[in-house]
């Protein structure tokens, strides 16, 4: 039977149409793919995404492991902060994205895809020293939601704390809310500004209600996958597996190879970087008409050159839209190819990421109080 999260009776009374995602009952859409979709891009976008695995990394030596796992650079990190990164096995594959928090000195949260919660927490303890540090998942005692759009800053602020709107992007604080302390970020899986909030499960009904009093738009997982691809955002399953490395995906970014800690995958990393990628992560416009989806092979001159790894129609641009990965010679700009669509070559172009442009707000931090007993 499929889990619910604390929202699921907001979901069903809103009339959203559920379904299974990564053993969750989750709300697939509400009014529509499109019109979700272009509220997010106009206003403010309202996401469950409370599925998403909670794991915290506390105690002595937290950082030091930590940093010994994960291949970003995490001890540089101050509390306030966070990164994205790749979780890789020893042979450089990713085995999930993730975003790593700093909360503390020694205390740490990794949110991580809901599909891969159990496997990445398995993989995590087999390294763990035997004292310490601690891990304690708490997906199932909290709520997490996320705030998407150009009016969500003025929302997030009206409904939780000013100080809010001084957040710079991949930096959060601690607000107090009515049954225990909420983490309140400036981030998300969009490509606009937004906020993604932790709260204790019990406060997550009342503020999903309060941000749609404030004019938020509920918005389903069909659309937050359209937005995440317009904005050229890799999904674990489609653009990273465990044999594909976050170098070929254009994650090098997120990677501190030259860090001097060893980690999973940093010797094959750094051979593959010094080496050169074969084959890359591009974007594709489609010229003719037609979807692209998942799987469909990418041809030039009849010859298959690579496969299509995440595809849909953009509500923004009208047309197809895909990521896929294709030999490292046909993956620069302009290069035209032709998606098989059933069995017939649509003409396509690789484009730069992202589709559409990044409203993402990246400002420098400036150090918000915290707000003082308010209950939200």
């Amino acid at each position: 039977m499929s889990r619910r999260t604390p929202l699921w009776d907001r979901h069903n009374e809103a009339g959203a149409r559920l379904v299974d995602f990564a053993g969750w009952e989750m709300p697939i859409q509400y009014t529509g793919i499109q019109n979700e979709h272009l509220q997010t891009r106009t206003g403010a976008g309202l996401f469950d995404v409370s599925h998403m695995g909670r794991l915290y990394v506390s105690g002595p030596g937290a950082a030091e492991f930590l940093d010994g796992l994960l291949p970003c650079a995490v001890e540089p990190l101050s509390p306030g902060r966070m990164a994205y990164t790749v979780l890789c096995n020893d042979r450089g594959g990713a085995l999930d994205d993730l975003a790593v928090y700093r909360l503390a000195e020694e205390g740490f949260i990794l949110v991580v895809n809901a599909a891969r919660t159990e496997s990445d927490r398995a993989w995590i303890l087999e390294r763990l020293p035997s004292s310490s540090p601690r891990v304690e998942e708490r997906t199932g005692s909290q709520a997490m939601v996320a705030l998407q759009g150009p009016k969500a800053e003025g929302m997030v602020t009206s409904v939780i704390d000013d100080a809010c709107s001084r957040l710079g992007f991949f930096r959060f604080i601690m607000v107090e809310g009515a049954s225990g302390d909420w983490l309140v970020s400036r981030s998300g899986y969009t490509g606009e500004d937004g906020f993604e909030i932790i709260c204790p499960a019990a406060d997550g009904p009342a503020l999903w209600s309060r941000l749609l009093e404030a004019g938020a738009h509920p918005v389903g997982l069909a659309a937050r996958d359209s937005l995440r691809l317009e904005a050229g955002l890799c999904l674990y399953g489609n653009e990273l597996t465990e044999t594909t490395s976050p170098l070929e995906a254009g994650l090098e970014w997120a990677l501190a190879l030259d860090k001097p800690r060893e980690y999973p995958g940093r010797g094959p990393l750094r051979a593959q970087r010094d080496a050169g990628v074969p084959r890359r992560l591009v974007g594709l416009r489609l010229l003719d008409r037609g979807i692209p989806r998942p799987g469909q092979a990418l041809r030039v001159d009849g010859v298959e050159v690579g496969r299509v790894s995440s595809g849909t129609h953009s509500p923004v641009l009208r047309r197809g839209i895909a990521m896929g990965y294709v030999a490292s010679r046909h993956a620069g700009v302009g290069t035209r190819l032709g998606v098989e669509i059933r069995g017939k070559a649509a003409a396509a172009e690789v484009v730069s990421l992202p589709f559409v442009p990044s409203r993402v707000r990246r400002r420098r931090l400036r150090r918000p109080r915290r707000s003082a007993g308010e209950q939200v």
